[in-house]
C-alpha cells in the first residue's frame, strides 16, 4: 500500500514540475506573441487603409 503511495505522489510530483514555465520562457513567448499582434494589426490596418482608399476613388 505504501508503494502504490509514493508511486502516485512521485508521479504526482513530477507531472507537475514538468508543466512549470521559467520566467525566461515566459517572457519569449510573451515577446514574439506581441510581435506577432504588431505584425497582424499592420497588415490589417494597411488592408482596411487601401480599401477605404479604393472606394473613396470610385466615388
Amino acid at each position: 500500500m505504501k508503494s502504490i503511495l509514493f508511486i502516485s505522489m512521485a508521479l504526482f510530483l513530477s507531472i507537475s514540475l514538468s508543466s512549470c514555465a521559467t520566467w525566461k520562457g515566459i517572457k519569449k513567448d510573451s515577446s514574439s506573441a506581441w510581435k506577432s499582434t504588431k505584425d497582424k494589426s499592420s497588415e490589417i490596418y494597411d488592408s482596411v487603409k487601401d480599401s477605404v482608399s479604393s472606394e473613396e476613388e470610385t466615388k
